[in-house]
């Protein structure tokens, strides 16, 4: 099922800035695209986390944490690949919240460089949680002011009530998480207002 954003009176594309985009999510039927795409994210990571590459130079997936072939191999698991302008421009793996299943869980969210700061990131993340209405959970690491700074926005701009922040541990991990409840639709007329975050 390819979702796409549509604006300007059902048109598949947006203006912004000047710029014209038409944004989609895809789902990813192909593991590998999406693994060669995690390397970019834990590299972007990595100013965070303290991860390194190995000996080839490439990061390991460690998937034991990351779980990453659980979206191709487990219920409640939805991969999808971000498009912009039929390239691809990164991902968004949606979940059932392991530990909590009143929640569904952005588990991972990647938006490429080149895309960033021109409204991708936002459209993705409405078409991503657009889909399943209900209470939503993202975690960020507190020490990345940029995406938490980006979530908050993004995440109050569509929450049916104000959303709810905790640090909370994941893993071996302090993480921000934030709770929110989203209803369906959620775009408006003024969706790309302020889009320009990430």
């Amino acid at each position: 099922m390819l979702i796409r954003m549509l604006f300007n009176g059902g048109d598949t594309s947006f203006g912004l800035l000047g710029l014209v985009m038409k944004i989609e999510l895809t789902p990813a039927g192909d593991l590998t695209v999406v693994e060669n795409l995690f390397q970019y994210y834990l590299y972007d990571m990595s100013e965070f986390t303290g991860w390194s590459p190995d000996a080839s130079g490439s990061y390991a997936i460690d998937t034991a944490v990351i779980g990453l072939h659980d979206y191709w191999q487990k219920d409640g698991h939805y991969p999808y690949l971000i498009l912009c302008n039929d390239e691809l421009a990164g991902f968004s793996l949606l979940r059932r919240y392991p530990y909590d299943s009143d929640y569904h869980d952005i588990g991972q969210f990647f938006v490429l460089r080149k895309y960033k700061r021109q409204g991708v990131g936002t459209v993705a993340f409405r078409l991503s949680v657009g889909q399943f209405p209900g209470f939503w959970l993202t975690r960020v690491l507190p020490d990345n002011i940029g995406a938490l700074r980006f979530w908050r926005k993004v995440i109050s701009d569509i929450s049916v009530q104000k959303p709810v922040e905790n640090q909370e541990d994941y893993g071996d991990k302090k993480m921000m998480f934030i709770r929110y409840e989203v209803e369906s639709p959620i775009f408006s007329s003024t969706a790309t207002e302020d889009a320009n975050e990430y």
